[in-house]
């Protein structure tokens, strides 16, 4: 699990694009609470998809659309994928 800090530094996106990519339902946090206040965690999956969502942002696609582009790369079979 990854919070919100480490999650931003490993992606390469900002603490905000991920507050908008988790208000928008793109991925989900799981809260906990850490002494006095209530923190942020993430799956170490979130961070290939926040990487894959945040390149197609940078070429210029709007959030859905980078949000539906990066849905169909992970769907896509690679040469690597022995299924």
């Amino acid at each position: 699990m990854l919070r919100i800090t480490e999650l931003a530094r490993k992606t390469g996106a900002s603490v905000d694009e991920i507050h908008y990519l988790e208000k928008k339902g793109f991925i989900k946090s799981v809260k906990s609470r850490l002494t006095e206040r209530e923190v942020r965690q993430f799956q170490d999956t979130d961070a290939r998809k926040i990487q894959v969502i945040i390149k197609y942002r940078r070429q210029g696609f709007t959030w859905d659309m980078a949000f539906q582009k990066a849905q169909q790369e992970h769907n896509k079979p690679t040469l690597f994928d022995r299924s």
